[in-house]
Formats: structure tokens, sequence, C-alpha cells
């Protein structure tokens, strides 16, 4: 197996993932998994991409950052070798939930979210975050996508987000994924 992982960050414009796509199909490679993102005007993808026997990461680095050159990204391809880590070979059974937080800017908010999360054997699966600046609590809005073990004590992780939501000023809401989904398509 000859896995690579692609990472392509620039100015977004029209045309960077089909010129990327047509690159790695003319190395015979095949994208297995992928995820494209904006922030604000930054594009950013992650391509896991399985790579003819014969090729290398290093030709597909040289022919991706020629083909892009006047797209002005940064191209970085890095050899995979597929293996599971030892949380993952030994993960629990979990829940999905989405942790919302709302309210005042100010450095340090994905750390502290992030750590509690952490400190309860939370592992984050997706954010987003948008920060606007300044005191109006729905110009700035983070939502964390996490798989809860089945064994957490929920309200011991509602107490610790609860005390930084207090300290910080902010509104944090803990909903399991279900509940999330049928409250968002009942407001829309």
């Amino acid at each position: 197996m000859n896995k690579v992982l692609i990472s392509v960050l620039g100015s977004d414009q029209p045309g960077i993932i089909a010129r990327v796509s047509d690159i790695i199909k003319q190395h015979n490679g095949n994208i297995e998994n992928l995820s494209q993102t904006l922030l604000d005007t930054v594009f950013g993808a992650l391509l896991q991409v399985e790579l003819a026997d014969a090729d290398s990461a290093e030709a597909l680095q040289t022919a991706l950052e020629a083909a892009c050159q006047d797209m002005d990204l940064f191209i970085r391809v890095h050899p995979w070798r597929e293996s599971s880590s030892d949380w993952h070979q030994h993960k629990a059974q979990v829940q999905p939930y989405i942790v919302t937080a709302i309210g005042p800017d100010r450095q340090g908010l994905v750390a502290e979210i992030a750590a509690q999360l952490y400190q309860h054997g939370v592992n984050i699966t997706h954010i987003q975050a948008i920060f606007k600046g300044g005191s109006n609590p729905m110009d700035n809005l983070m939502v964390f996508e996490v798989d809860v073990p089945k064994d957490t004590v929920m309200q011991a992780l509602r107490d610790a987000l609860t005390d930084i939501a207090t300290r910080l000023d902010l509104e944090i809401s803990v909903q399991h994924r279900k509940i999330f989904d049928s409250v968002s398509s009942i407001v829309n």
C-alpha cells in the first residue's frame, strides 16, 4: 500500500480541488478521503490518497507544486503508514454530542474548552469557530462535534464547562447529536 496525506492551503479561488484532483488522477492516485473547508477567505483541504506502487510522495509533491504554481498554494505531500494509535485500538464506546459556546471573543477560548473536554476523555471530531471580535455574543460562536465515552459522567462534564462559561462570560450548551439535529431541523 502506497498512501499519502496531502495538505493544501491558500487563498480561496475556484478550481483548487479540480486541479489537485486532476494531478492525483494523472499519477493514477485514488482519493480515499477528503475534507475541505474555508476559514474566511482561506482555503484548506486534507486528502488521503492511495498512489500506484511505482509513484512516490516526492514525485506527487513536485507535480502538484508545478501545476498549482499560479494559484499560490502551500501544498505538502507526506507518506502515510496507516496505523491506528493506541487510543484508537482501545477506543471506548462513544456517543456523539455537540458542544456550542457563544460569547465575547478573548484569547484562549478554544484552548480552555478543548482542555476540559480532553480531561473528561472526550475526543473532538470537528470544530468550527467564528470570531468576529467585540462583545456581541452572537458574533462569536464555537461548535465542537465530539465523541463522548459512554462511561463519562455527563453532569461532571457539564459542571466543568459551566465553570468555564461563568468565568469567561460564555453560554455553553451540551446536547446529544440526535437532540441537536432535531432542534436544528425544527428551527429551519
